[in-house]
């Protein structure tokens, strides 16, 4: 862990939104992108604050503030970086959908995910923690998205992703779906993922995926150009 995340961990726990924030803010200043900051300096701060919580250093009260006041910092982040953003036609935008399977009430690291996708232009359905299946499904057709991000945490919700995963892509067999959690490396986990489903460890995958799909999206708008 960096001395960045620790204080932030620290400050998360002060509920001190403004040195929370500026020690965000002058991360950014040193040139550090969207996936560092929430892998490495938001996502490890609420890391050790799980650990002190799970070592009885703190009480579940305080977590709960501490997720608060991380949920608000990131929120003027994701301002901050689609202010520097040109407004853009969202009709032509590519679509993703995102959500935490029935159940989940963790939905931290899903806002991270949503945020990073609107931050590369795409247009954006954050349908948040502990969504029925029946609604998700809904939605899917409703929406049609080109990309289905799901976030699940806890090991008891695995058989809910699995069956989340088979219904949806039943529904839309065409559509790429991303599975986040910090179980990623169980096979549990994985087992419940279909072959061509997608498997996001962090951020950092999610930012290398859609800088891939960008560059592939360029190089098809100038063949049509052409």
């Amino acid at each position: 862990m960096n001395e960045i995340s620790k204080k932030l961990s620290e400050y998360l726990l002060e509920k001190d939104l403004l040195k929370g924030w500026n020690s965000v803010k002058e991360s950014m200043n040193q040139g550090y992108n969207s996936s560092f900051i929430y892998d490495f300096i938001l996502r490890d701060a609420m890391y050790r604050i799980g650990e002190m919580w799970e070592e009885n250093q703190i009480t579940v009260a305080h977590e709960h503030l501490a997720t608060g006041t991380c949920e608000l910092i990131l929120s003027k982040y994701h301002l901050e970086k689609l202010s520097d953003r040109l407004i853009e036609n969202k009709t032509s935008a590519p679509r993703a959908m995102f959500f935490c399977v029935e159940g989940e009430e963790h939905d931290l690291g899903l806002k991270m995910a949503s945020s990073l996708f609107e931050e590369y232009g795409w247009d954006v359905y954050d349908l948040g923690s502990n969504l029925p299946l029946d609604y998700a499904e809904y939605s899917l057709e409703k929406w049609k998205p080109e990309v289905v991000c799901i976030s699940v945490s806890i090991r008891h919700h695995l058989p809910t992703l699995k069956e989340t995963i088979k219904r949806l892509k039943q529904k839309r067999p065409g559509t790429t779906f991303i599975v986040g959690s910090r179980l990623h490396a169980e096979s549990a986990f994985q087992s419940c993922c279909m072959a061509d489903t997608l498997i996001a460890k962090d951020t950092s995958f999610l930012f290398q995926w859609l800088e891939n799909y960008q560059k592939e999206a360029g190089t098809v708008d100038k063949g049509v150009l052409m």
